[in-house]
């Protein structure tokens, strides 16, 4: 279950920019509503607005965060299995 459907909100599906950090987490809009950011353990990227890459493993550049690919024109995170991203 997520974090925010205890407080009458769903969590967030399709958007993961962060427009509000409160004492319960870390908020989004979608369909014109609030949703709240579930983070993954997996996932570092997703602490910084984008979602893990699903499909491409192509690294097209690398920062002190990860590294990141592109997937419908859009960045994400490349998580491989023996890193030491930040968490």
């Amino acid at each position: 279950a997520c974090w925010s459907e205890r407080l009458g909100y769903k969590c967030c599906t399709t958007n993961f920019i962060v427009y509000l950090e409160d004492s319960d987490g870390k908020w989004s809009i979608e369909n014109n509503d609030w949703c709240g950011i579930q983070y993954s353990d997996s996932c570092w990227s997703e602490k910084l607005g984008f979602p893990c890459c699903k499909s491409t493993n192509e690294i097209v550049t690398k920062d002190n965060d990860g590294q990141w690919g592109v997937e419908n024109d859009n960045w994400c995170g490349i998580v491989s299995n023996n890193s030491n991203n930040p968490q």
